[in-house]
């Protein structure tokens, strides 16, 4: 079962994404922000991939996935944003996959895999 490392400041939106990537086949981690996932990327070696939002408070996910990567070099990075139609190629990881909000669990699900797979 692959560790996945979900990071959503909406409460919201982590609790019913996290339910359903647990319901396809994940074990998942959730953080709010930045500061807790780095933590929980820090702590967790057999993590599978990293699934953030591009918008969170304090560091925003292009600056989080960067400082994973620092952690756990080849980590699989998705990033997610709704007010993003792609990521900022000049901010994200070359090799990090995009999620356009709202999103089907479906892609999501095919993403977060060929993440996976690809690294």
């Amino acid at each position: 079962m692959p560790l996945l490392l979900l990071v959503e400041d909406d409460p919201l939106v982590r609790t019913t994404l996290a339910e359903a990537l647990a319901d396809a086949g994940f074990e998942v981690l959730e953080a709010e922000d930045a500061e807790s996932a780095l933590r929980m990327v820090a702590a967790h070696e057999d993590l599978s991939v990293l699934l953030t939002d591009i918008n969170l408070p304090g560091a925003d996910g292009f600056a989080l996935a960067r400082a994973a990567r620092r952690l756990r070099p080849g980590l699989p990075v998705v990033y997610a944003s709704g007010r993003y139609r792609e990521p900022d190629p000049q901010r994200a990881l070359p090799d990090a996959a995009f999620l356009a909000k709202p999103f089907s669990l479906s892609c999501a699900v095919a993403t977060l895999d060929r993440a996976i797979a690809s690294h």
